[in-house]
């Protein structure tokens, strides 16, 4: 069985370690992370049969990154590690996904390899409607048939919706990702502020607001050649935005 290990505290990680490797010294650790972010990423590349995921970690919780593992379509088994209590643990009930409680004993972590190995893909829904992080993203996940692409949000110039689909744009390229532009917006609304019904823009990247030959508002956004056009209905509220920020 090939291995991944996330959690913040390298003891932690040195003990999950020591117990595998007790357990069934064939058990192959492939790396261990500090964050989700880099779970993610090794689970994206080396493709474990079993992550073992610290809730709260640095850059990506170990929600949002067992949600992204599973969205990857991995067949990978994730397990949370967590300090939590069993009866915060219940806000998480799931059959497909197994907890271990924080110190971890040697035994419990036996009864969840035998459990692992019987890990069934039906984990899939049941993770993706497991509660968010209570605060905003710092990393999106685009997937499709060539794979995963992990997007920094502070790089995002614009969200642009188009049918089912929201386009995260990029001073460089674009990505299609699975979310809706309105809880992108709930989410993000500290720094992405909504000018159409099917825009928002970066407010940090906002260069200049201006109309074209029909008397149409737009924006131009630092890094897009493209401008986005602003509907009347966000015209006013863009602009005394702007006006506050710039006073």
């Amino acid at each position: 069985m090939k291995i991944v290990i996330a959690d913040d505290e390298p003891l932690a990680r040195q003990r999950l370690e020591s117990l595998l490797v007790e357990i069934d010294p064939s058990f192959t650790i492939l790396s261990s992370a500090s964050n989700g972010l880099d779970a993610l990423k090794q689970c994206i590349n080396e493709k474990p049969d079993l992550v073992l995921l610290d809730i709260r970690m640095p850059k990506m919780d170990g929600l949002q990154a067992a949600i992204e593992i599973t969205k990857a379509k991995l067949n990978t088994s994730i397990v949370f590690v967590t300090a939590y209590d069993e009866h915060a643990l219940a806000a998480f009930d799931s059959n497909a996904i197994d907890y271990l409680l924080k110190p971890v004993k040697k035994q419990r972590l036996g009864i969840m390899l035998e459990k692992a190995k019987r890990f069934d893909l039906a984990q899939e829904d049941k993770l993706t409607r497991l509660p968010s992080s209570p605060t905003p993203r710092k990393h999106l996940c685009a997937h499709s048939h060539l794979g995963t692409n992990i997007i920094n949000v502070d790089e995002i110039l614009c969200f642009k919706a188009d049918n089912k689909y929201v386009s995260a744009m990029t001073a460089k390229e674009s990505f299609l990702l699975d979310e809706s532009l309105k809880s992108l917006e709930e989410e993000l609304s500290q720094q992405f502020f909504r000018v159409h019904r099917n825009a928002l823009i970066n407010v940090s990247a906002i260069k200049l607001l201006s109309k074209d030959s029909a008397g149409q508002h737009q924006v131009t956004i630092n890094g897009l050649s493209e401008r986005i056009t602003v509907s009347r209905r966000h015209y006013a509220d863009l602009n005394k935005f702007l006006r506050e920020t710039s006073a």
